[in-house]
């Protein structure tokens, strides 16, 4: 992108952000927004020949569009899940090498499982999602490649204990999911380290981390708008860990968005 490319988005986004209505998002809204957008891969998934093109839809999810790659405003083709998953490859083995299984919170289409699974098999996947849709469409990709990893319907703020119907894992973790949970998230979290042994990982969008800069800055705004995570660092800091890490990362698929990934590993007893 030339710079007066990088003006021009940046001039578009601000007038957007600062126009847009200020949010306040609920499980209502929640379940409602992402059912009806869970459901517009039904056909997504009767096309995929394979895993790879489930993973990431061609013609859909391969087009270029504005990302931050490596720090800096691009519009090019990117590979963003890939990214993420990337690095949550690398902390599930760092960090928690010994573990033999694995739960998602939030769990959308059931992609991320269904690909940790193929790249770690000796892991028993599990998954949780808020929303029917979801769940259906994640337990018909699972049977259509061959894939063992099992999912259910859960909100894992707001029900009750006989709802997570399978059993406590090593490790748990959350991609792009408590960012809907914003005041919420600290009981959240109690609710996941109640069904792992070992600790979670988190790779969301946490403001107070966002960089210093103009369009951290303008991303700070624009998460308040749209009622994204709040207080997530002071929250995770209340918990009793053995341990606390948090890295910024440098690429996005929202060019505003500034996602951390956090590694916390339970206290031993």
């Amino acid at each position: 992108m030339s710079v007066l490319d990088r003006l021009s988005y940046l001039l578009k986004s601000s007038l957007y952000v600062v126009a847009r209505p200020k949010l306040t998002r609920g499980s209502i809204d929640v379940e409602s927004e992402y059912s009806d957008s869970w459901n517009q891969y039904w056909d997504h998934l009767g096309r995929a020949r394979n895993l790879d093109e489930w993973l990431r839809i061609p013609g859909v999810e391969d087009r270029p569009a504005y990302f931050s790659i490596d720090g800096r405003l691009c519009h090019a083709g990117f590979d963003s899940m890939a990214y993420y998953r990337s690095w949550l490859t690398g902390a599930l083995k760092t960090s928690f090498g010994a573990a033999e299984s694995v739960t998602e919170f939030g769990a959308g289409l059931g992609r991320n499982i269904l690909f940790l699974k193929s790249a770690m098999p000796h892991l028993a996947m599990y998954g949780y999602e808020l929303c029917t849709p979801g769940v259906e469409i994640a337990r018909k990709a699972a049977e259509k490649f061959g894939i063992d990893c099992q999912y259910s319907q859960l909100d894992y703020v707001r029900s009750p204990p006989a709802a997570y119907v399978f059993p406590g894992t090593d490790v748990a973790f959350t991609m792009f999911s408590l960012e809907q949970i914003p005041r919420a998230n600290l009981e959240a979290l109690k609710n996941i380290h109640g069904h792992c042994a070992l600790g979670s990982i988190h790779i969301e969008p946490v403001p107070e981390n966002y960089p210093v800069t103009y369009r951290g800055l303008l991303g700070r705004l624009d998460h308040w708008k749209v009622d994204y995570l709040s207080g997530f660092d002071r929250n995770v800091r209340s918990l009793e860990l053995e341990r606390v890490s948090k890295e910024l990362l440098t690429s996005s698929h929202n060019p505003l968005m500034y996602p951390s990934m956090y590694v916390l590993q339970k206290a031993r007893r």
